[in-house]
């Protein structure tokens, strides 16, 4: 490596050449050093850590003595004579020292579960790579027999490869993936070598009379190192030029990686309407789609988009919707009780989906797939709870299930507190503003009188519908409980049911019963429900003119009285199960006063109609803990 500067007698270049490459391997093992003991936590021997000093000394010695390359005199041509083996021998020993303690540490830790073990194995290599050439082919050969095997000119060039290639894991944060790295480059190199042997092939046989030898294997190794870095790059400048030159593939990435992460949150039908179909409407541009279930003896669908259900339906009772060119149809599952199909129409230039979209589309439908097995299995298991609370809601034992009956009430409410969250948040939200449309609309056209009081009317409609809406958003999340307290809530519920109901309520809440305002506002939420659901069964079932409630506080318990002039109920048990077998009526009743600790008690009126009494202990701001024996009795 110092032979141009030994042939222009340049002193200071051999010497300076020397010396880094001596500092070169001792560097190398200070990085090792300070790497192990910035980026793990393993120990590192006194002796070792210190050796890189030790080092460092004798290459300054060996600089001292170097200076004699200034002076005339026969120990300098003796110091010259030996110089250049000893260097190498020290560079050799050097790199044999550096590989042994990459060999030791990985030894050592190749069974912990770290990353260390990838991390030596990446400068195992890394280092063997840059400098076995040099010390294999140049430095080794020449020690050893005198002469070199491959000019150190070209050898030395491999020395760059170990910060290059760290350089590079480092910034495309692959620290620990140098093993992918290689085997990538192999694969690529193997790949190369069939275009670059016809290649050169194809060289020879048109210049086989002034193609030389160095030429034919220069271009055939030039070939392959092309080839193979052109293809190692490739996924890389794919990424990065998708958007530019294949802008349709990259949106539709860019949709699949959305939908799919959208599809972690359905958990309904409505939710796979909204947040699937709609977006996939969106992303292929056609007029519509649906999601159809073909059970045994009926079909579901969901539609988005403009897209003809009936002929849909009838294509497919048919056996032909698959084959039907006017949809594209994908086939999501196939269970034992349905089967479901993704549905697409043309696009909206009436030309049907890619090949590339069509590809698109059967990667969502594996997505959908899953999803839909979910969404089925919250149906189901959602059945099975509320069956299951129903069935141990008026024994004995079901005191040791109150830890389950607190958690399905905790759901609901919260799913009550979504479901009107959404629809202020959106349905009242439209209303609003298509009602501010139509008013603005009557104060820019001139309008007849017909028209106007039409209008109007419709003015007037929306108003009855967003009442309704906020009614029920009131039900779903009754805020007023922390506002005005239970007792006026109330009284303020019925007072605006009396209106819709096809029956008189009579609410008395007698002196004392406010001190259920001190109670917990989850304690207040449960009798409200209580009172909810009361009133909806006698909607549904009393066939009552009167209705009333009687809320008072008696002997440290607040008692709850419904009593209606219907025609009663059947107590038998069929029946009595019946009317609470939805999960909303009687049975929920029952687990709310059960999580309270209280008593409930039913029975038929001598004349006619029903009295149902709650008696509920006052809850002393704390959470019920426990529950005495239940007191259920049907009379």
């Amino acid at each position: 490596m110092s032979q141009g500067a030994s042939i222009r007698c340049d002193p200071f270049g051999k010497t300076m050449i020397i010396t880094f490459m001596m500092i070169l391997p001792v560097s190398f093992l200070q990085f090792l050093l300070t790497f192990f003991t910035e980026k793990s936590t393993v120990y590192i021997h006194s002796f070792v850590s210190k050796l890189p000093k030790v080092l460092y000394f004798l290459i300054a010695l060996s600089f001292t003595y170097r200076i004699s390359y200034f002076f005339e005199g026969n120990w300098s041509y003796n110091i010259y004579r030996f110089d250049g083996k000893l260097s190498l021998i020290f560079f050799i020993l050097a790199f044999i020292g550096n590989m042994g303690l990459l060999s030791f540490m990985y030894v050592k830790h190749r069974h912990a579960q770290s990353s260390l073990s990838p991390i030596v194995r990446t400068i195992w290599y890394s280092l063997l790579f840059s400098f076995l050439p040099a010390t294999l082919l140049s430095f080794a050969p020449y020690v050893i027999y005198g002469k070199i095997l491959v000019d150190a000119v070209y050898t030395s060039w491999f020395l760059l490869f170990f910060p290059a290639s760290f350089a590079y894991l480092i910034a495309s944060d692959q620290l620990y993936d140098m093993g992918l790295v290689f085997r990538r480059f192999l694969f690529g190199c193997i790949l190369a070598i069939v275009p670059s042997a016809l290649l050169t092939g194809l060289f020879t046989l048109l210049f086989f009379r002034i193609a030389q030898k160095e030429q034919i294997v220069f271009l055939f190794f030039a070939s392959v190192l092309t080839l193979s870095l052109m293809l190692y790059f490739t996924e890389n400048l794919i990424t990065r030029l998708e958007s530019t030159f294949f802008p349709r593939r990259a949106m539709l990435k860019t949709s699949m990686k959305k939908i799919s992460k959208d599809l972690s949150t359905v958990s309904s039908m409505r939710d796979l309407k909204d947040i699937f179909l709609n977006d996939i409407v969106q992303t292929l541009e056609v007029r519509g789609g649906a999601i159809i279930f073909r059970y045994s003896d009926s079909t579901e669908i969901l539609s988005a988009g403009e897209i003809d259900e009936t002929q849909v339906k009838e294509l497919l009772e048919a056996g032909t919707l698959l084959q039907d060119n006017r949809y594209t149809c994908k086939e999501i599952s196939r269970t034992e009780e349905s089967t479901s199909y993704l549905v697409m129409t043309r696009k909206r230039t009436n030309v049907l989906l890619s090949k590339e979209e069509r590809h698109w589309l059967g990667l969502i439908t594996s997505y959908l797939e899953v999803s839909m097995e979910n969404v089925h299995l919250i149906r189901t298991l959602t059945t099975q709870l509320q069956d299951l609370s129903t069935k141990f809601s008026n024994t004995a034992s079901a005191e040791e299930f109150q830890w389950f009956r607190k958690v399905m009430f905790e759901l609901q409410e919260e799913e009550r507190v979504r479901i009107a969250s959404d629809l202020h948040d959106t349905t009242m939200q439209d209303l609003f503003f298509l009602k501010r449309r139509f008013a603005a609309l009557m104060d820019q056209f001139a309008m007849n009188p017909e028209e106007k009081q039409n209008l109007d009317n419709i003015l007037k409609f929306v108003d009855l519908i967003n009442a309704s809406l906020r009614q029920s958003c009131f039900e779903l999340n009754p805020h007023l409980l922390r506002e005005i307290g239970l007792v006026r809530t109330l009284r303020q519920y019925l007072e605006k049911e009396t209106y819709t109901s096809p029956f008189k309520i009579l609410f008395d809440a007698e002196d004392g019963v406010e001190r259920v305002e001190q109670e917990t506002l989850v304690t207040k939420k449960h009798i409200l429900r209580i009172v909810q659901e009361l009133l909806n069964n006698a909607k549904k079932h009393s066939e009552a003119s009167t209705v009333s409630f009687r809320f008072s506080l008696e002997a440290g318990r607040y008692l709850l009285v419904y009593e209606d002039d219907g025609v009663g109920i059947s107590l038998q048990g069929k029946e009595a199960r019946k009317i609470g077998g939805s999960g909303i009526g009687l049975e929920q009743m029952k687990g709310r006063v059960l999580l309270l600790q209280g008593s409930f008690e039913m029975m038929n009126l001598p004349q006619s109609g029903t009295r149902i009494t709650i008696s509920i202990p006052q809850q002393e701001n704390e959470e019920p803990k426990g529950i005495q024996p239940p007191h259920l009795r049907l009379v």
